[in-house]
């Protein structure tokens, strides 16, 4: 019995099945299969994350940015619409080069009564290529709302809003020309900062034509 298990067991050895199962000439090979859609996840993961998260500061430095270059600004500089478009203009190039979307920037003067009610004196507002008043002048200043603490009576301030939906590479390459309802991209991601500045040199600033 012993030895007819022993033959049975060498012809296995030198049967195809055999010789197949002590081949290790591919095992490198196979290993890699199997470990690289991991690592390929991992190193696409962490481009896309700290990718995003650099976009995603960028928006507040524009919007920051930005403020802070109009409330430089005084009734002296003959402020208009072609200033502030400027201003508008530094504020996108400061989300180079990121550039598979675009960003909308509003920048609006708004001016507190007496009792503290918030309205708009003026709004300047860059989407795509296209300037535009966003706001009407005199219209309550409630869209996004003032927050409480900045509430003053008489005073002025500046609000700068910074709208960007986010597009990442990957996502991008996967549904490239995909849109919701809404003409939005699936792989779009919400980015948006709301600064608020007093201007620096005067009480207010006006904006001809703004």
């Amino acid at each position: 019995m012993f030895i007819k298990l022993n033959d049975l067991f060498s012809k296995f050895r030198n049967s195809t099945v055999g010789r197949f199962s002590r081949e290790n000439k591919g095992a490198a090979a196979i290993e890699f299969a199997l470990i690289a859609p991991l690592l390929l996840t991992l190193y696409l993961g962490t481009m896309e994350i700290s990718r995003g998260l650099q976009v995603n500061k960028k928006v507040g430095r524009a919007a920051s940015t930005m403020g802070d270059l109009v409330a430089q600004l005084s009734s002296g500089d003959n402020v208009t619409t072609t200033s502030i478009d400027a201003i508008l203009k530094i504020g996108k190039a400061t989300l180079q080069p990121y550039n598979l979307s675009s960003p909308t920037i509003i920048v609006s003067g708004i001016s507190m009564d007496s009792a503290g009610v918030a309205t708009v004196a003026w709004s300047r507002q860059l989407a795509g290529t296209t300037y535009t008043r966003p706001y009407a002048i005199n219209a309550p200043a409630t869209s996004p709302a003032i927050p409480t603490k900045l509430k003053i009576a008489s005073t002025f301030l500046i609000r700068v809003q910074v709208k960007l939906e986010y597009v990442s590479i990957t996502g991008w390459s996967l549904t490239k020309n995909k849109v919701d309802g809404g003409g939005k991209s699936y792989a779009a991601i919400d980015m948006s900062e709301i600064y608020y500045f007093k201007p620096r040199v005067d009480d207010s600033l006006s904006c001809a034509a703004c």
